[in-house]
């Protein structure tokens, strides 16, 4: 994964196993935003609070738990 170290890993996969229920409940729903990257772009807004690279390690966890990859990344370029 990129290039991160062990402990950055660990921490993405970690915040990823806690996050795959709701990236699967956001890839199930109706897109009401291509790639879901309105519902992404809210998830990123609320749960790094504003910090842009809290917001890029809450991307790597979506991205690893099964979140559209375009749509995190679109949701990081018009939210944070």
């Amino acid at each position: 994964m990129n290039n991160l170290n062990e402990k950055q890993n660990k921490l993405i996969k970690d915040l990823a196993s806690e996050l795959i229920e709701t990236v699967n409940e956001i890839e199930k729903s109706f897109k009401t935003t291509k790639n879901h990257y309105g519902k992404y772009g809210q998830l990123l807004s609320v749960l790094s609070k504003g910090n842009g690279k809290h917001a890029e390690i809450y991307a790597l966890a979506l991205m690893e738990a099964g979140a559209n990859k375009l749509g995190v990344k679109s949701a990081l370029q018009v939210f944070c």
